[in-house]
């Protein structure tokens, strides 16, 4: 009876221990990308980056744009940054309709070819460059498109995704530890209980 008691405290102790576990060291998001860019500069309508290159995928992009339109005309052009699906339905868009305006969106690339975002998974469109198509809606005709794509530079890990392994495994370590000094805790009560004594005098003396 002692040791089924403490079996089941041992378990109950493990699934305390399980429960501390931080969140982030039992599901690892994919890493973060931050971009910054301009969405017209000056008279011309093109974003001042054309090709965002990605490390890698999954990966979450986030994207923040700024109208540096100084004009002609007056006031100056708003732009958007707008991906569409292959349907082709715009699917992401944001607005910055004023000289200075600026604004972010943030979704999860998949692959080159799908994207997650709003609860929704859908293939992109496609770039001619192999990527996924970005453009601002305003001005697509004019020429003020750009990709996105996966490979050609090298990032360092993403801070965040360090500070996750290491809350992993600072995680294990305090589990592991906990279970040897469990098990070392039932052995002494075993050892030093009086049941034990007296099963142990019996073998002795031949009685069982």
């Amino acid at each position: 009876m002692r040791s089924a008691s403490i079996v089941l405290a041992l378990a109950m102790v493990m699934g305390a221990a399980a429960s501390f576990l931080p969140s982030n060291a039992r599901a690892l998001e994919p890493p973060k990308l931050s971009v910054f860019f301009e969405a017209g500069v000056g008279n011309d309508t093109i974003f001042s980056l054309k090709t965002i290159v990605l490390p890698s995928v999954p990966i979450i992009l986030n994207v923040t744009i700024i109208n540096n339109s100084t004009g002609p005309p007056s006031p100056p052009m708003a732009h958007t940054f707008s991906i569409r699906d292959n349907t082709p339905a715009t699917r992401i868009q944001i607005w910055v309709n004023t000289t200075g305006a600026r604004a972010s969106v943030e979704f999860a690339v998949n692959s080159t070819k799908e994207i997650y975002y709003g609860g929704q998974l859908f293939q992109a469109e496609s770039s001619n460059a192999g990527g996924i198509k970005f453009f601002c809606f305003p001005h697509e005709q004019a020429g003020m498109v750009g990709n996105i794509v996966v490979g050609g530079v090298s990032t360092p890990q993403s801070p965040e995704l360090g500070i996750f392994l290491r809350a992993y495994w600072i995680g294990i370590i305090g589990l592991v530890a906990m279970l040897v000094w469990t098990v070392i805790t039932y052995f002494i009560i075993k050892a030093t209980s009086r049941h034990h004594a007296d099963h142990s005098e019996h073998i002795r003396r031949g009685l069982t």
